[in-house]
């Protein structure tokens, strides 16, 4: 469980890192596992069993090797309890397991993913429905490969959750024009366009909405920053909200791999 400190820090920038998870013997287990598939990100093999269901279909293809290898990751988030890492994260008594992944990211000098916010449509130009502003994951990233600056690391702008929580509401009410935001320029814009809303929204603590714009300066002449770069060790684990602003570096030096949980307050 997260203590205090670690509760505060993920309310109030909306990610917490941990150091030494997983002890060096489980990452190098779940590394070797993990690697043996060597998925890429979003494809069929990156994905695994998060219900009986789901592990019952395994068997029904016989496809014995993902099925015992699936009982070990799932194993881990019973061992590691990461439901209630999630339930103190959601500040809710109940929450679900909505996905679990698994990939590797090859060496590159390219972003595994540039700065974006989650649950925007991907970018979409005329979604067909708005989702609930609620409808949002905590994901538990566990680093099986070290990552740093220019490595893979993960950067996150700490308190953007809040903005993108707000634009979320306001779009889902109605109050907020939709435009394309999942690109951080985009965001940006967007929150421009409309202060005025989220003043209200924010009232006493508007001051959150210039310490964003400011945070996220860089990115208007496409510049580069390291001042949000999360390095970690290989078995340390990162906690976050996904609707904050964040991206993956370019894995320039390793491959790198990694272990995904996925919770949300709604059932997938």
């Amino acid at each position: 469980m997260l203590n205090d400190f670690q509760n505060q820090k993920l309310k109030n920038e909306g990610i917490v890192k941990i150091e030494k998870f997983l002890s060096d013997s489980e990452t190098q287990k779940i590394k070797n596992l993990i690697e043996y598939y060597s998925a890429n990100k979003s494809s069929k093999n990156s994905f695994w069993p998060t219900n009986n269901y789901q592990l019952l279909k395994k068997l029904l293809k016989f496809d014995l090797k993902k099925f015992q290898d699936s009982l070990k990751i799932l194993e881990l988030q019973k061992q590691k309890k990461l439901q209630q890492f999630a339930k103190d994260a959601f500040e809710n008594k109940k929450v679900f397991l909505n996905y679990i992944d698994a990939y590797v990211s090859k060496k590159s000098k390219l972003n595994i993913i540039p700065w974006h916010t989650d649950q925007a449509y991907d970018g979409n130009l005329n979604p067909k429905d708005y989702v609930n502003h609620e409808k949002f994951f905590i994901k538990i990233f566990i680093y099986l490969t070290d990552v740093s600056s220019k490595n893979g690391c993960m950067s996150y702008i700490p308190g953007s959750h809040k903005i993108g929580y707000a634009i979320r509401k306001g779009i889902y009410e109605k109050e907020i024009k939709y435009k394309p935001y999942w690109h951080l320029k985009d965001l940006r814009n967007l929150v421009k366009k409309n202060e005025k809303y989220l003043a209200k929204f924010f009232g006493k603590k508007n001051y959150l909405v210039q310490d964003f714009l400011k945070k996220s300066d860089f990115i208007v002449n496409n510049n580069d920053t390291d001042l949000y770069d999360y390095s970690i060790k290989a078995g340390g684990a990162l906690i976050f909200n996904e609707g904050g602003s964040h991206r993956g570096s370019s894995p320039t030096l390793n491959d790198r791999t990694v272990l995904r949980y996925l919770f949300s307050k709604y059932k997938n």
